[in-house]
């Protein structure tokens, strides 16, 4: 799965690394660099929105954990922060996403955790690694609804995860699938409404960089670039 994620990139760098036409107003609140990014904060998205014939690119702000437009209630939302490829176009909670809402969720990387042995520890420690890019963004890939409670709508996220390949196993069974640079524009395009066509678009990251990181992270609401620097 993935749980926790680092965005660092400001408003104008994803204006010009995805073209964006289109800045919400309330992007305010997600425009500094966060490296500990949690289950139910608000993300920075690139979407597309058609309106009287007209497509247009934004960066918008979702909240993270998907909320399907026909719940009963937003609770659930931290339960479906990620959505299996496999199942992704076949799930009530997904298909109608997958068919019309996509979005591409830019992050410096992810973090994942494993069981390991600590000197003088009675019990095996939970240690967070960081997983990332070895230049420029990872451009996850992620669905988005919107639902309307009694205090007006809401607008939520998922990240689509496949099984880990090979050479990542080792930390996690599961990984964020990415949106290659060539496929951004298909992958957005709200004409497209092929649910297993776009997935098709879709890839597991390759040469990712993985290092140990300090177990601060391992607290929601810590924050700083420390927590992505390598520990030994």
């Amino acid at each position: 799965m993935c749980g926790r994620y680092a965005a660092t990139a400001n408003p104008s760098e994803l204006v010009e690394e995805f073209e964006i036409s289109f800045i919400d107003d309330e992007m305010a609140e997600v425009a500094t660099p966060r490296f500990n990014i949690a289950p139910t904060d608000v993300v920075p998205a690139v979407v597309e929105r058609e309106k009287d014939g007209e497509v247009t690119r934004k960066l918008v702000p979702l909240t993270w954990g998907l909320v399907p437009s026909w719940s009963k209630s937003a609770s659930g939302g931290a339960r479906l922060i990620n959505a299996r490829m496999e199942t992704v176009t076949k799930k009530p909670s997904f298909r109608r996403a997958a068919a019309a809402r996509r979005c591409l969720l830019p992050a410096l990387g992810y973090y994942e955790w494993r069981e390991e042995e600590l000197a003088g520890a009675k019990k095996p420690v939970k240690q967070p690694y960081f997983l990332t890019p070895p230049s420029g963004l990872m451009v996850m890939a992620g669905l988005y609804e919107f639902w309307k409670g009694p205090d007006g709508w809401l607008s939520t996220t998922t990240i689509i995860t496949t099984e880990a390949t090979d050479e990542y196993g080792w930390v996690h069974d599961r990984m964020p699938m990415v949106v290659p640079r060539d496929s951004w524009d298909d992958w957005l395009d709200p004409h497209l409404t092929d649910g297993d066509a776009a997935v098709a678009m879709l890839t597991a990251p390759l040469d990712l960089g993985h290092r140990k990181v300090s177990r601060e992270v391992n607290k929601v609401g810590t924050e700083g670039p420390q927590l992505v620097e390598p520990v030994s």
